[in-house]
């Protein structure tokens, strides 16, 4: 699962920038481990299937450029498909790969209800963690299958 998550989170092509209207969805503050990204590239977006529905923006490390390094979502759960699902609170999650290259669990938060400046840590190994890995996927094919070109017929 680990190197498919990797794989995900590599880049077909270079980032755009941009925010759009859903930035007021997001905290104004990271968890203060995460750092400065300041001069990091944003991609944007919002999406909705039939399961779900949410936004999301995915950072670039310019020196890392072909790769999603830290990933802020909120995601809506419509339908669950699992005892966890049901659980799941709807609020910004941020998934950050500290150490990119080495094989090792992605830092996972959750902001905490009523307080923009909070987060609260997922800890790998947990129902939880495992649950949130599952809806971040889900995030990135999502933003795939939107950036993704139609093949035109020939």
């Amino acid at each position: 699962m680990w190197r498919w998550l990797a794989a995900s989170l590599l880049l077909a092509g270079a980032p755009g920038a941009g925010l759009t209207d859903e930035s007021a969805l997001f905290a104004s503050h990271l968890p203060l481990s995460v750092g400065d990204v300041s001069g990091w590239a944003i991609v944007s977006g919002e999406f909705e299937t039939g399961t779900e529905r949410g936004a999301y923006r995915l950072y670039v490390n310019p020196q890392r450029s072909a790769m999603y390094q830290l990933i802020r979502y909120r995601v809506e759960l419509l339908a669950a498909t699992s005892p966890q699902e049901l659980r799941r609170e709807v609020g910004e999650r941020v998934a950050f790969i500290r150490r990119p290259g080495v094989r090792e669990p992605m830092d996972c938060w959750m902001r905490v209800p009523d307080d923009a400046r909070a987060w609260r840590e997922v800890s790998a190994g947990t129902d939880e963690y495992v649950l949130e890995m599952g809806v971040l996927m889900r995030v990135l094919a999502a933003h795939r299958a939107a950036h993704l070109t139609p093949t035109p017929a020939p």
